[in-house]
C-alpha cells in the first residue's frame, strides 16, 4: 500500500486487484486499476492496453506494427543509445521530476506529482527508466510495479524546439526504450505491461497520435477500474466533502 496525504485525510492506494489488509491510519483506500468495481464504491471506468510479457521474447516483438520494430531495430543498430533501469530511486526523483517538468510545460499537461513518486519509491513500487545518447537523455520513462504488473505512469521527452531529425531520433528513442523495458521487467518476472491508459474519445489528433503509437505495440484493451472506499469515520465525512468541492471547482473552470 502506498501512503498519501490528502487535505484533511490519508489515502492508501493499492494496485491490481491487491487486498489493502489493515493499514492503521489509512482513512481511504483507492484500488487503482481494478479488474472490476467494488459494489457500492466511488468507481471509475478506464480504458487502457496490456502487453503480454509472459510470451516468448520472439512472439511479443512478433507483435509490433512492422514500423514499430524498424524504428527499435535502427534506433539499436544506428543511434548508439544506452538503457538505464533504476531500481533504488529515492536519489533520482528531482532529476526525473525536473526532465517530466520541461516536457510537461512543453505540452501544457499536469506537472510530475512529487508527492506520489516519493511514496512510490519509498514503498520500492517505483522504476525510472532513460533512454541516452552521449551524455543526453532522450526520453525517460516512470513505472508503477505491484502484483506482477508494471503500469506507465509518466512519460517524457523534450523535443518541441527541435528540428525533424532530432525529432526523428527522439521517436526511435522512445520505442526503443519501451522494448528494452519490457525486456527488463521480463527478466524482473513482471508478465504483464500497461501502457497507462488509452484516450476514448479520439476526436482530437493528439489524442489519436497517442492512442496509434500505443498499439503499433500490439497488446490487448482492458477495462480497469479505479474504486475509492472510506475506511475510518474520518474517510466517510470527507468523500462528500470533497467529491462536492471538486463539482464547485469544475464548474469554475
Amino acid at each position: 500500500m502506498i501512503p498519501l496525504r490528502g487535505r484533511a485525510v490519508i489515502y492508501g492506494e493499492v494496485w491490481f486487484d491487491e487486498a489493502p489488509g489493515a493499514a492503521a491510519g489509512i482513512d481511504i483506500v483507492v484500488h487503482r486499476q481494478r479488474s472490476t468495481p467494488i459494489p457500492d464504491s466511488r468507481s471509475v471506468a478506464f480504458l487502457s492496453l496490456h502487453t503480454d510479457l509472459a510470451l516468448a521474447e520472439s512472439e511479443i516483438l512478433r507483435q509490433f506494427h512492422e514500423n514499430c520494430r524498424y524504428q527499435i531495430r535502427r534506433a539499436e543498430t544506428k543511434d548508439g543509445l544506452r538503457h538505464e533501469f533504476i531500481t533504488d530511486t529515492e536519489g533520482r526523483l528531482d532529476e526525473f521530476s525536473a526532465f517530466y517538468d520541461a516536457f510537461a510545460k512543453q505540452k501544457a499537461v499536469w506537472l510530475a506529482d512529487r508527492a506520489w513518486l516519493a511514496a512510490a519509491s519509498r514503498g520500492r513500487q517505483l522504476i525510472l527508466t532513460a533512454a541516452w545518447r552521449d551524455d543526453e537523455i532522450l526520453v525517460r520513462h516512470a513505472y508503477l510495479v505491484a502484483r506482477g504488473c508494471a503500469r506507465l505512469e509518466y512519460s517524457g521527452s523534450c523535443f518541441r524546439d527541435k528540428g525533424p531529425g532530432y525529432r526523428s531520433l527522439v521517436g526511435r528513442a522512445n520505442r526503443w526504450l519501451h522494448w528494452n523495458d519490457m525486456l527488463r521487467l521480463k527478466k524482473m518476472n513482471v508478465a504483464r505491461y500497461d501502457w497507462g491508459g488509452m484516450f476514448e474519445d479520439e476526436t482530437t489528433p493528439e489524442r489519436e497520435g497517442i492512442n496509434r503509437f500505443k498499439r503499433s505495440f500490439g497488446g490487448q484493451p482492458v477495462r480497469r477500474y479505479d474504486c475509492t472506499v472510506p475506511a475510518t469515520l474520518r474517510g466517510r465525512i470527507w468523500l462528500p466533502v470533497r467529491d462536492a468541492w471538486r463539482r464547485l471547482r469544475n464548474a469554475r473552470t
